[in-house]
Protein backbone atom coordinates (compact mmCIF):
# COMPACT_ATOMS: atom_id res chain seq x y z
CA UNK A 1 0.00 0.00 0.00
CA UNK A 2 1.39 3.44 -1.00
CA UNK A 3 2.20 5.73 1.93
CA UNK A 4 0.81 9.25 1.97
CA UNK A 5 3.46 11.90 1.43
CA UNK A 6 4.21 13.72 4.70
CA UNK A 7 3.22 17.38 4.78
CA UNK A 8 5.61 19.35 6.99
CA UNK A 9 4.36 22.18 9.18
CA UNK A 10 5.88 24.83 11.46
CA UNK A 11 5.55 22.36 14.33
CA UNK A 12 8.16 20.05 12.81
CA UNK A 13 11.77 20.62 13.87
CA UNK A 14 13.01 19.43 10.47
CA UNK A 15 11.53 20.19 7.06
CA UNK A 16 13.49 19.01 3.99
CA UNK A 17 11.81 21.74 1.90
CA UNK A 18 13.25 24.57 3.99
CA UNK A 19 16.69 26.10 3.41
CA UNK A 20 19.29 27.06 5.99
CA UNK A 21 19.57 30.66 7.19
CA UNK A 22 23.03 31.08 5.67
CA UNK A 23 21.83 29.87 2.26
CA UNK A 24 18.80 32.15 2.41
CA UNK A 25 21.03 35.14 3.23
CA UNK A 26 23.41 34.24 0.42
CA UNK A 27 20.52 34.31 -2.07
CA UNK A 28 19.15 37.57 -0.65
CA UNK A 29 22.56 39.27 -0.77
CA UNK A 30 23.24 38.14 -4.34
CA UNK A 31 20.03 39.67 -5.66
CA UNK A 32 20.26 42.80 -3.48
CA UNK A 33 23.78 43.60 -4.73
CA UNK A 34 22.67 43.35 -8.37
CA UNK A 35 19.92 45.92 -7.85
CA UNK A 36 22.08 48.62 -6.23
CA UNK A 37 22.10 52.01 -7.98
CA UNK A 38 23.26 55.57 -7.30
CA UNK A 39 22.02 59.12 -6.99
CA UNK A 40 23.56 62.57 -6.52
CA UNK A 41 23.01 64.45 -3.27
CA UNK A 42 24.12 67.87 -2.09
CA UNK A 43 26.90 68.10 0.47
CA UNK A 44 24.48 69.19 3.20
CA UNK A 45 22.41 66.01 2.58
CA UNK A 46 25.36 63.64 2.35
CA UNK A 47 25.94 62.82 6.04
CA UNK A 48 26.01 59.06 6.70
CA UNK A 49 25.56 58.22 3.01
CA UNK A 50 27.82 55.69 1.27
CA UNK A 51 30.12 56.87 -1.53
CA UNK A 52 29.44 55.18 -4.87
CA UNK A 53 32.87 55.78 -6.47
CA UNK A 54 36.26 57.22 -5.51
CA UNK A 55 36.29 61.01 -5.12
CA UNK A 56 39.37 62.90 -6.33
CA UNK A 57 40.62 66.32 -5.22
CA UNK A 58 39.98 69.32 -7.47
CA UNK A 59 42.30 71.66 -5.57
CA UNK A 60 45.50 71.66 -3.58
CA UNK A 61 45.02 72.03 0.17
CA UNK A 62 46.13 74.52 1.22
CA UNK A 63 46.03 76.18 -2.19
CA UNK A 64 48.65 78.80 -1.23
CA UNK A 65 51.70 79.00 1.08
CA UNK A 66 50.53 80.31 4.46
CA UNK A 67 51.66 80.97 7.99
CA UNK A 68 51.26 78.29 10.65
CA UNK A 69 51.06 80.92 13.41
CA UNK A 70 50.97 84.61 14.31
CA UNK A 71 54.34 86.31 13.93
CA UNK A 72 56.57 88.11 11.44
CA UNK A 73 57.52 86.97 7.92
CA UNK A 74 61.05 87.82 6.78
CA UNK A 75 63.98 86.68 4.64
CA UNK A 76 66.62 84.82 6.67
CA UNK A 77 69.53 86.20 4.67
CA UNK A 78 68.74 89.63 6.18
CA UNK A 79 69.23 88.14 9.65
CA UNK A 80 72.95 87.51 9.14
CA UNK A 81 74.22 91.05 9.81
CA UNK A 82 71.90 92.20 12.59
CA UNK A 83 68.51 91.29 13.99
CA UNK A 84 66.64 94.60 13.64
CA UNK A 85 63.79 94.73 11.05
CA UNK A 86 61.38 97.36 9.80
CA UNK A 87 57.70 96.31 9.82
CA UNK A 88 56.20 97.36 6.45
CA UNK A 89 52.65 96.10 6.79
CA UNK A 90 50.37 93.23 7.78
CA UNK A 91 49.24 90.02 6.03
CA UNK A 92 45.83 88.86 7.27
CA UNK A 93 43.93 85.68 6.46
CA UNK A 94 41.94 86.62 3.39
CA UNK A 95 43.79 89.93 2.95
CA UNK A 96 47.39 89.29 1.80
CA UNK A 97 50.30 91.75 1.82
CA UNK A 98 51.09 92.47 -1.87
CA UNK A 99 53.95 95.02 -1.80
CA UNK A 100 57.58 94.24 -2.56
CA UNK A 101 59.87 94.06 0.47
CA UNK A 102 63.27 95.68 0.69
CA UNK A 103 66.35 94.64 2.66
CA UNK A 104 65.82 94.29 6.43
CA UNK A 105 62.06 94.62 6.03
CA UNK A 106 59.43 92.24 7.37
CA UNK A 107 55.63 91.80 7.48
CA UNK A 108 53.44 91.18 10.49
CA UNK A 109 51.46 88.02 9.66
CA UNK A 110 48.49 86.13 11.10
CA UNK A 111 47.82 82.39 11.14
CA UNK A 112 46.55 81.22 7.75
CA UNK A 113 47.60 84.38 5.93
CA UNK A 114 49.49 84.26 2.60
CA UNK A 115 53.29 84.24 2.91
CA UNK A 116 54.54 87.51 1.32
CA UNK A 117 56.85 87.26 -1.69
CA UNK A 118 60.53 87.40 -0.83
CA UNK A 119 60.12 85.90 2.67
CA UNK A 120 61.12 82.38 3.69
CA UNK A 121 60.41 82.08 7.43
CA UNK A 122 57.93 83.17 10.09
CA UNK A 123 59.22 84.18 13.52
CA UNK A 124 56.73 83.65 16.36
CA UNK A 125 55.61 86.90 17.98
CA UNK A 126 56.85 85.50 21.31
CA UNK A 127 60.39 85.44 19.85
CA UNK A 128 60.61 89.13 18.95
CA UNK A 129 60.94 92.38 20.88
CA UNK A 130 58.94 95.44 19.80
CA UNK A 131 61.39 98.37 19.62
CA UNK A 132 58.85 100.86 18.22
CA UNK A 133 55.62 100.94 16.23
CA UNK A 134 57.40 99.82 13.03
CA UNK A 135 60.60 98.17 14.32
CA UNK A 136 61.23 94.76 15.86
CA UNK A 137 64.22 92.85 17.16
CA UNK A 138 64.48 89.08 16.52
CA UNK A 139 65.40 87.32 19.77
CA UNK A 140 65.53 83.74 18.55
CA UNK A 141 68.98 82.36 17.74
CA UNK A 142 67.71 79.21 15.99
CA UNK A 143 65.74 80.18 12.92
CA UNK A 144 65.61 77.93 9.87
CA UNK A 145 64.43 78.32 6.29
CA UNK A 146 60.66 77.63 5.86
CA UNK A 147 60.08 77.78 9.60
CA UNK A 148 56.35 77.96 10.48
CA UNK A 149 55.30 77.93 6.82
CA UNK A 150 52.58 75.58 5.49
CA UNK A 151 53.11 74.97 1.80
CA UNK A 152 50.54 74.70 -0.99
CA UNK A 153 49.44 71.07 -1.39
CA UNK A 154 51.03 70.03 1.90
CA UNK A 155 47.76 68.38 3.00
CA UNK A 156 46.25 67.37 -0.36
CA UNK A 157 47.68 67.38 -3.86
CA UNK A 158 45.43 67.97 -6.86
CA UNK A 159 43.75 64.95 -8.54
CA UNK A 160 44.38 62.57 -5.62
CA UNK A 161 41.81 60.16 -4.17
CA UNK A 162 40.54 61.82 -0.99
CA UNK A 163 37.53 59.57 -0.23
CA UNK A 164 37.12 55.96 -1.35
CA UNK A 165 34.22 54.01 -2.78
CA UNK A 166 31.99 52.44 -0.07
CA UNK A 167 33.25 54.90 2.56
CA UNK A 168 30.56 56.38 4.81
CA UNK A 169 30.47 60.17 4.80
CA UNK A 170 30.94 61.63 8.29
CA UNK A 171 31.44 65.14 9.64
CA UNK A 172 35.18 65.16 8.82
CA UNK A 173 34.66 64.01 5.24
CA UNK A 174 31.94 66.65 4.75
CA UNK A 175 34.48 69.28 5.77
CA UNK A 176 37.05 67.75 3.42
CA UNK A 177 34.62 67.87 0.50
CA UNK A 178 33.75 71.46 1.33
CA UNK A 179 37.45 72.39 1.26
CA UNK A 180 37.47 71.12 -2.32
CA UNK A 181 34.39 73.06 -3.35
CA UNK A 182 32.53 69.80 -4.03
CA UNK A 183 28.77 70.13 -3.50
CA UNK A 184 27.35 67.19 -5.48
CA UNK A 185 28.30 63.70 -4.32
CA UNK A 186 27.54 60.40 -6.04
CA UNK A 187 26.22 58.01 -3.39
CA UNK A 188 24.39 54.69 -3.28
CA UNK A 189 20.67 55.34 -3.54
CA UNK A 190 18.76 54.61 -0.37
CA UNK A 191 16.04 52.05 -1.14
CA UNK A 192 12.37 52.85 -0.77
CA UNK A 193 10.27 50.14 0.86
CA UNK A 194 6.55 49.46 0.60
CA UNK A 195 4.47 47.01 2.59
CA UNK A 196 0.97 45.73 3.09
CA UNK A 197 -0.64 43.30 5.50
CA UNK A 198 -3.11 40.63 4.45
CA UNK A 199 -5.80 38.34 5.82
CA UNK A 200 -9.59 38.59 6.21
CA UNK A 201 -9.14 38.02 9.94
CA UNK A 202 -7.32 41.36 10.29
CA UNK A 203 -9.17 44.49 11.45
CA UNK A 204 -7.73 48.02 11.53
CA UNK A 205 -7.12 49.51 14.97
CA UNK A 206 -9.79 52.23 14.61
CA UNK A 207 -12.51 49.60 14.05
CA UNK A 208 -14.46 47.57 16.59
CA UNK A 209 -12.99 44.10 16.97
CA UNK A 210 -15.53 41.34 16.15
CA UNK A 211 -15.21 37.89 17.67
CA UNK A 212 -12.66 35.78 15.78
CA UNK A 213 -10.77 38.79 14.38
CA UNK A 214 -7.45 40.44 15.30
CA UNK A 215 -6.17 43.99 15.11
CA UNK A 216 -3.50 44.79 12.51
CA UNK A 217 -0.47 44.78 14.86
CA UNK A 218 1.95 43.73 12.10
CA UNK A 219 1.37 46.98 10.24
CA UNK A 220 2.58 49.07 13.17
CA UNK A 221 5.42 46.71 14.01
CA UNK A 222 6.78 47.23 10.49
CA UNK A 223 6.31 51.01 10.67
CA UNK A 224 8.30 51.09 13.92
CA UNK A 225 11.18 48.96 12.65
CA UNK A 226 11.44 50.87 9.36
CA UNK A 227 11.50 54.19 11.22
CA UNK A 228 14.09 52.90 13.71
CA UNK A 229 16.38 52.05 10.80
CA UNK A 230 15.75 55.36 8.95
CA UNK A 231 14.12 53.65 5.96
CA UNK A 232 11.89 55.59 3.58
CA UNK A 233 8.63 53.66 3.14
CA UNK A 234 5.12 53.64 1.69
CA UNK A 235 2.33 52.05 3.71
CA UNK A 236 0.00 50.35 1.21
CA UNK A 237 -2.48 49.39 3.89
CA UNK A 238 -4.26 46.05 3.99
CA UNK A 239 -5.17 43.51 1.32
CA UNK A 240 -8.15 41.21 1.47
CA UNK A 241 -7.70 37.47 0.99
CA UNK A 242 -8.36 37.45 -2.73
CA UNK A 243 -5.87 37.35 -5.65
CA UNK A 244 -7.33 40.46 -7.36
CA UNK A 245 -6.79 42.75 -4.35
CA UNK A 246 -3.34 41.31 -3.66
CA UNK A 247 -2.25 41.75 -7.30
CA UNK A 248 -3.41 45.37 -7.25
CA UNK A 249 -1.21 46.05 -4.20
CA UNK A 250 1.82 44.42 -5.83
CA UNK A 251 1.40 46.41 -9.06
CA UNK A 252 1.35 49.62 -7.03
CA UNK A 253 4.43 48.55 -5.05
CA UNK A 254 6.63 47.67 -8.03
CA UNK A 255 5.97 51.07 -9.64
CA UNK A 256 7.15 53.01 -6.61
CA UNK A 257 9.58 50.98 -4.49
CA UNK A 258 12.68 48.76 -4.45
CA UNK A 259 11.43 46.31 -1.83
CA UNK A 260 7.89 45.17 -1.07
CA UNK A 261 7.07 43.41 2.21
CA UNK A 262 3.90 41.49 2.97
CA UNK A 263 2.74 39.78 6.14
CA UNK A 264 0.61 36.64 6.10
CA UNK A 265 -0.55 34.69 3.08
CA UNK A 266 2.65 32.65 2.49
CA UNK A 267 1.84 29.50 4.44
CA UNK A 268 -0.06 26.43 3.19
CA UNK A 269 -3.61 27.51 4.05
CA UNK A 270 -6.43 27.55 1.50
CA UNK A 271 -6.60 31.36 1.61
CA UNK A 272 -2.84 32.04 1.39
CA UNK A 273 -2.73 33.60 -2.07
CA UNK A 274 0.38 35.78 -1.97
CA UNK A 275 2.77 33.05 -3.09
CA UNK A 276 0.64 32.27 -6.18
CA UNK A 277 0.28 35.95 -7.14
CA UNK A 278 4.03 36.55 -6.87
CA UNK A 279 4.77 33.48 -8.98
CA UNK A 280 2.40 34.87 -11.60
CA UNK A 281 3.97 38.37 -11.61
CA UNK A 282 7.60 37.37 -11.02
CA UNK A 283 9.34 34.51 -9.27
CA UNK A 284 9.89 33.11 -5.78
CA UNK A 285 13.42 31.93 -4.96
CA UNK A 286 12.47 30.19 -1.72
CA UNK A 287 9.51 30.13 0.66
CA UNK A 288 10.65 28.16 3.68
CA UNK A 289 13.65 28.75 5.96
CA UNK A 290 14.87 26.40 8.69
CA UNK A 291 14.26 28.90 11.48
CA UNK A 292 11.88 29.24 14.42
CA UNK A 293 9.97 31.48 14.50
CA UNK A 294 9.59 32.38 10.84
CA UNK A 295 9.73 29.22 8.74
CA UNK A 296 7.12 30.27 6.14
CA UNK A 297 9.25 33.11 4.73
CA UNK A 298 9.00 33.80 0.99
CA UNK A 299 11.65 35.65 -0.99
CA UNK A 300 11.69 36.54 -4.67
CA UNK A 301 11.62 39.31 -7.24
CA UNK A 302 8.91 41.03 -9.29
CA UNK A 303 10.63 42.86 -12.16
CA UNK A 304 13.23 44.99 -10.33
CA UNK A 305 11.49 44.94 -6.96
CA UNK A 306 12.61 42.55 -4.22
CA UNK A 307 9.79 40.67 -2.50
CA UNK A 308 9.70 39.48 1.12
CA UNK A 309 6.65 37.55 2.23
CA UNK A 310 6.81 37.45 6.03
CA UNK A 311 4.69 35.09 8.13
CA UNK A 312 1.49 36.34 9.72
CA UNK A 313 2.42 35.73 13.36
CA UNK A 314 3.59 38.98 15.05
CA UNK A 315 6.83 37.62 16.57
CA UNK A 316 7.75 35.90 13.30
CA UNK A 317 7.33 39.23 11.49
CA UNK A 318 9.86 40.93 13.78
CA UNK A 319 12.39 38.09 13.71
CA UNK A 320 12.31 37.61 9.92
CA UNK A 321 12.50 41.38 9.34
CA UNK A 322 15.67 41.54 11.45
CA UNK A 323 17.31 38.45 9.99
CA UNK A 324 16.45 38.82 6.30
CA UNK A 325 14.78 42.10 5.30
CA UNK A 326 17.09 44.51 7.11
CA UNK A 327 20.31 43.07 5.59
CA UNK A 328 18.75 43.50 2.12
CA UNK A 329 17.81 47.13 2.83
CA UNK A 330 21.33 47.85 4.11
CA UNK A 331 22.93 46.13 1.11
CA UNK A 332 20.94 48.17 -1.39
CA UNK A 333 22.40 51.34 0.10
CA UNK A 334 25.81 49.61 0.55
CA UNK A 335 25.76 50.02 4.33
CA UNK A 336 27.24 47.51 6.75
CA UNK A 337 24.63 44.74 6.70
CA UNK A 338 25.99 42.17 9.15
CA UNK A 339 23.98 41.86 12.36
CA UNK A 340 26.04 42.19 15.54
CA UNK A 341 25.85 39.16 17.84
CA UNK A 342 27.33 39.10 21.35
CA UNK A 343 28.33 36.27 23.69
CA UNK A 344 26.48 35.92 27.00
CA UNK A 345 26.07 33.38 29.80
CA UNK A 346 22.61 31.82 29.86
CA UNK A 347 20.88 31.85 33.27
CA UNK A 348 17.90 29.64 32.38
CA UNK A 349 17.70 26.18 30.82
CA UNK A 350 16.40 26.25 27.24
CA UNK A 351 14.60 23.45 25.45
CA UNK A 352 15.52 22.87 21.82
CA UNK A 353 15.73 20.03 19.32
CA UNK A 354 18.20 19.80 16.49
CA UNK A 355 16.97 20.39 12.94
CA UNK A 356 16.43 24.12 12.64
CA UNK A 357 17.81 27.34 14.09
CA UNK A 358 15.85 29.07 16.82
CA UNK A 359 15.73 32.66 18.02
CA UNK A 360 14.27 32.74 21.50
CA UNK A 361 13.33 35.96 23.26
CA UNK A 362 15.53 36.92 26.18
CA UNK A 363 16.58 39.68 28.56
CA UNK A 364 20.24 40.69 28.37
CA UNK A 365 21.94 42.21 31.44
CA UNK A 366 25.49 43.30 32.27
CA UNK A 367 27.03 42.80 35.71
CA UNK A 368 30.70 43.37 36.57
CA UNK A 369 31.47 43.70 32.83
CA UNK A 370 29.98 40.25 32.14
CA UNK A 371 26.92 39.69 29.96
CA UNK A 372 24.10 37.45 31.13
CA UNK A 373 20.85 36.46 29.45
CA UNK A 374 17.70 34.68 30.58
CA UNK A 375 14.57 33.62 28.75
CA UNK A 376 11.38 35.69 28.97
CA UNK A 377 9.48 32.41 29.24
CA UNK A 378 6.79 31.41 26.74
CA UNK A 379 8.19 31.40 23.17
CA UNK A 380 5.08 31.03 20.98
CA UNK A 381 5.29 32.94 17.68
CA UNK A 382 1.97 34.67 18.33
CA UNK A 383 2.91 36.04 21.75
CA UNK A 384 3.81 39.64 20.91
CA UNK A 385 4.01 40.63 24.59
CA UNK A 386 7.14 38.47 24.89
CA UNK A 387 8.89 40.71 22.33
CA UNK A 388 7.86 43.78 24.31
CA UNK A 389 9.39 42.27 27.47
CA UNK A 390 12.58 41.10 25.72
CA UNK A 391 15.62 43.18 24.77
CA UNK A 392 17.40 40.53 22.70
CA UNK A 393 17.10 37.31 20.74
CA UNK A 394 19.00 34.21 21.86
CA UNK A 395 20.44 32.45 18.81
CA UNK A 396 20.47 28.64 18.89
CA UNK A 397 22.01 27.11 15.71
CA UNK A 398 20.57 24.19 13.71
CA UNK A 399 22.76 21.57 15.40
CA UNK A 400 22.25 22.98 18.88
CA UNK A 401 20.30 20.85 21.32
CA UNK A 402 19.06 21.81 24.79
CA UNK A 403 20.97 24.58 26.57
CA UNK A 404 21.91 24.44 30.26
CA UNK A 405 22.49 27.22 32.77
CA UNK A 406 25.96 28.86 32.42
CA UNK A 407 26.43 27.72 28.82
CA UNK A 408 27.58 30.48 26.49
CA UNK A 409 25.10 31.54 23.80
CA UNK A 410 25.02 34.22 21.11
CA UNK A 411 22.52 37.05 21.49
CA UNK A 412 21.26 39.77 19.16
CA UNK A 413 20.51 42.93 21.17
CA UNK A 414 17.45 44.93 20.07
CA UNK A 415 18.88 48.37 20.89
CA UNK A 416 20.40 48.85 17.43
CA UNK A 417 17.50 47.53 15.37
CA UNK A 418 14.08 47.73 17.09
Amino acid sequence: MKKNKKIYSCMDDYDPNSILIENALKEIKKISKKLRSYEYVSLSESYNRVIYENIKSKLKVPNYDNSAMDGYALNLKDLKNNNIFKVCGTSLAGSPFKKKLGIKECVKIMTGAVIPKGTNAVIMKEEIENLSKDKIKVLSKKVRVNQNIRFSGEDIQKNRIILKKDQIINSASMGLLASQGINKIKVYRNPKVSFFTSGDEVVQIDKKLPYGKVHDSNRYTLIGMLKKNNVSFIDLGHAKDNPKDIKKKFNEAIKKTDIVITTGGVSVGDADYIKDVVNNLGNINFWKVAVKPGRPLAFGKIKNTIFFGLPGNPVSVMVTFLLFVLPSIKLLSSEDHDLIFENALIKTNLRKRKGRAEFQRGILTIKNNKKYVHSVGEQGSGILSSMAKANCLIYLPVEQGAVKVDDYVKVLAFKNYI
